[in-house]
């Protein structure tokens, strides 16, 4: 039963995505992107992004057209193929070992768009070089609590000096999800993340900062998403 599952095993999402229980995919540019894109690179556009645990995003497809190399990794195959599919783009496909036995590099044609399949925590520099930017779009709050050191670890490992990252984090008291129907997408994930919790993980090495917040609905709950900026010293 997928509910019994923890929610960090990769199994979890290849079977939300294999059943379509994707509701945190969204259909359009995420509006925070469109809003504070210049905060992603201190000088005019980051020469290259990255955005893990990135699903089928159409950001993905946006930030590439800026003109800017887009590389996004998630652990669901199914969700990269539709994203290229979905974008009308043909891609090749390459083995990457250091991803494990079934990891996989699917590019498009150009190379400006490298979506990598295969589990976050063996991603490092070493299989996708380094970054000028980061968008990280709900990627922290999805992962279990258990992962996330690491996981802000590999973050920090592969965002160059001075580079920046955009964080969404969800905001909400878990008592109002009490009475929501038990299921595998009852929350959390996504857990919920607070600014204290994201300069544990990331300072001193780099600066936090609050962007901007909206509300939002979660299982039919009112919730907070905000947005920070992680600067790399």
């Amino acid at each position: 039963m997928a509910d019994q599952k923890s929610k960090h095993d990769c199994s979890y999402w290849t079977e939300r995505w294999e059943k379509n229980q994707i509701g945190f995919h969204k259909s359009e540019v995420h509006p925070m992107l469109l809003k504070h894109q210049e905060k992603l690179c201190a000088n005019g556009k980051p020469k290259n992004v990255f955005v893990p645990l990135c699903g089928k995003s159409i950001d993905l497809k946006w930030l590439a057209d800026q003109g800017i190399e887009t590389a996004g990794l998630d652990v669901a195959k199914t969700a990269l193929e539709q994203f290229f599919t979905d974008s009308g783009l043909a891609w090749d496909e390459a083995p990457v070992p250091l991803l494990g036995a079934t990891g996989q590099l699917l590019s498009s044609k150009d190379g400006k768009l490298k979506l990598y399949c295969g589990d976050m925590m063996k991603f490092s520099s070493g299989v996708g070089g380094t970054f000028d930017a980061i968008w990280d779009r709900a990627s922290l709050v999805a992962l279990d609590r258990a992962d996330i050191k690491r996981y802000a670890q590999i973050l920090k490992s592969i965002l160059k000096p001075g580079g920046r990252m955009m964080v969404e984090l969800l905001q909400y008291d878990l008592s109002i999800m009490e009475d929501v129907m038990a299921g595998p997408t009852k929350p959390p994930p996504p857990f919920p993340t607070y600014e204290e919790d994201l300069k544990v993980l990331y300072e001193p090495e780099c600066f936090v900062e609050f962007v901007d917040q909206e509300g939002r609905t979660l299982q039919g709950k009112d919730i907070v998403a905000a947005t920070y900026l992680v600067t790399k010293k």
